[in-house]
């Protein structure tokens, strides 16, 4: 019974050594969420004028935009949209997705990118640990590359 016990035991060991290292090649091949494996339609710019929660901002022209592929982790409200506000506060951003159709809320889900950066700030929540994958996503370029940067948080 002991040679069983110690082989469960190296077997851990094992995997505890060799699982961070497959996370580091699989989060270094994607980056932290590399837009290249999300490309989406796009669905037109605008300058955020105002953070509403977590994961919805209002733009200057009125819109209400919701981030698709992501749910908040849970906290204060004022530490969950503050790290929202310090990416995307009085920016300029470019939405993605695969439909442009707003929520029953009339909120548009979108994939947003700052700026011409290629990260979408999806991707930037969750490698600061302030989001988690929602398990809505649709596209499954977009899954893995919002995955890998949830895993680079971790």
């Amino acid at each position: 019974m002991k040679s069983v016990t110690r082989t469960a035991g190296n077997c851990g060991r094992f995997i505890g050594a060799v699982l961070p290292c497959g996370l580091m090649l699989v989060v270094g091949a994607a980056g932290p969420a590399d837009a290249a494996g999300c490309a989406l339609e796009p669905q037109g710019e605008g300058r955020v004028a105002e953070i509403l929660d977590a994961r919805t901002f209002r733009l200057a022209d009125g819109r209400e935009v919701r981030l698709s592929g992501i749910e908040p982790v849970m906290g204060e409200k004022a530490n969950r949209t503050s790290a929202l506000a310090a990416i995307i506060a009085g920016r300029d951003v470019t939405l993605s997705g695969e439909d442009d159709a707003p929520d029953r809320y009339g909120r548009q889900p979108a994939f947003v990118f700052v700026g011409g950066s290629e990260t979408p700030v999806q991707g930037l929540l969750l490698a600061q640990g302030e989001a988690l994958v929602a398990a809505t996503v649709t596209s499954k370029e977009c899954a893995l590359v919002l995955t890998a940067a949830e895993a680079a948080a971790r």
